[in-house]
């Protein structure tokens, strides 16, 4: 089994969601942006119980690119403190490929 990256944020607008997945494409740090929503997140922030629709996204890349897509995220995402969380997940040799393949500039 080959191993990737998937990074997970979530942003207030779709525009939002769209804007970063499009940055980020462009930026070939990643294969592949779900974008899904939208969702009630439920949460503290500043001493307050604050209620939010959100939209998710999950990008898909490699190790070579997960800090450019963190880095990418930092500084471009609306919010102040954004989650920005990833996982390492297993996956087939021909899909592990094929999110390679895209992640060349030479494409």
């Amino acid at each position: 089994m080959q191993k990737i990256y998937s990074i997970h944020t979530s942003v207030a607008l779709l525009s939002d969601a769209k804007r970063l997945a499009d940055g980020l494409m462009q930026q070939r740090c990643c294969a592949c942006v779900q974008i899904t929503g939208a969702g009630l997140s439920i949460y503290r922030w500043q001493g307050a119980i604050e209620q939010a629709e959100e939209y998710y996204l999950n990008i898909k890349t490699n190790k070579a690119c997960k800090d450019r897509v963190t880095d990418y995220l930092q500084q471009h995402h609306a919010y102040d403190v954004p989650e920005i969380t990833w996982s390492i997940q297993e996956t087939t040799q021909q899909y592990a490929a094929w999110l390679a393949q895209q992640l060349r500039k030479e494409i």
